[in-house]
């Protein structure tokens, strides 16, 4: 009996030592791509730099000039609205066109197809790409406009006009991936429930509300999560497209420190500003999180 449970035990800690290895380089990973870059930005954040070098500790006098400015607030602002609108079109337009997608119709895997090139073109090309499109001297869609109308138009002339149009190419841009996502958990529904709504009398409308929506839910919130993350870290679309501009209205967070990290070399101001939209993807995550614990 003693041998037995001696045997087991050994067993059990050989099992954990395998597990450890197996997990060991994933965890080094993590730390080395994540938790150092973060140590090193907040303690730059809270020393005076000059250009790479850190020099001497000022405590929280970065994070005091960006909460404390009106330049600050206005890149947290543009950040934060930058996010909400982006959101508000990308997951309305995944999520219909995946269920539209889900059904069968001719020529479904050429339309997937294109449908999925915007996502893979980089978000340098797309910003170009939309750039060259609204341009007011030889753009097409200025083009048209003028043809139309018989005035010239300037997408980005003007602070809101500018901020529909970075959020609309970043629609185009990244709306794929939430197409993909809820694409796959559509085919994860069984064909059985909607088949029984059929029988019940649901009309269409119905099945996508009461069966599709609330089954689609969780996905939706993940899709959430990740592209909020992604939109408060982005940089090159909106850097290329506008550079933060007419009168930063377009500076987000994200841009602000790109801009005085790199451009002006003010390396604790900008890994402060880092640390804020770290902070607010926190935030985000967790109430995504609440929501998504609340309905379950």
């Amino acid at each position: 009996m003693v041998v037995a449970v001696k045997g087991k035990m050994k067993k059990i800690k050989e099992e954990q030592i395998l597990s450890v290895l197996f997990l060991a380089p994933a965890v080094i990973l993590i730390i080395c791509m994540t938790a150092l870059p973060i140590l090193y930005a907040f303690n730059t954040s809270l020393h005076a730099t000059e250009y790479a070098q850190v020099k001497e500790f000022v405590g929280f006098k970065f994070y005091e000039e960006i909460l404390g400015s009106a330049k600050g607030w206005n890149a947290i602002f543009n950040s934060v609205t930058y996010v909400l609108m982006s959101l508000v079109l990308v997951i309305p337009l995944g999520t219909i066109s995946a269920v539209l997608l889900n059904r069968k119709l001719k020529g479904r895997t050429v339309i997937r197809t294109m449908i999925i090139i915007p996502w893979v073109l980089s978000q340098t090309v797309t910003a170009l790409l939309w750039k060259w499109l609204l341009n007011s001297n030889y753009g097409p869609v200025s083009y048209i406009y003028y043809s139309v109308t018989g005035q010239k138009i300037d997408f980005f002339n003007t602070p809101l006009a500018a901020k529909f149009m970075v959020v609309l190419a970043n629609t185009w841009n990244s709306f794929p991936i939430v197409l993909i996502l809820i694409l796959a958990a559509l085919q994860s529904i069984s064909a059985d429930v909607y088949e029984a709504a059929q029988v019940d009398g649901a009309g269409r409308l119905q099945t996508f509300f009461r069966i599709t929506l609330p089954l689609l839910k969780p996905t939706i919130l993940t899709a959430m999560v990740l592209q909020s993350m992604e939109y408060f870290n982005m940089v090159t679309l909106i850097y290329t497209l506008t550079s933060g501009g007419p009168f930063d209205a377009t500076q987000t967070l994200s841009v602000l420190a790109f801009k005085e990290g790199f451009d002006y070399w003010h390396l604790g101001y900008g890994s402060a500003s880092s640390i804020i939209i770290l902070v607010l993807n926190m935030l985000f995550s967790v109430i995504y999180m609440r929501i998504l614990r609340k309905k379950d």
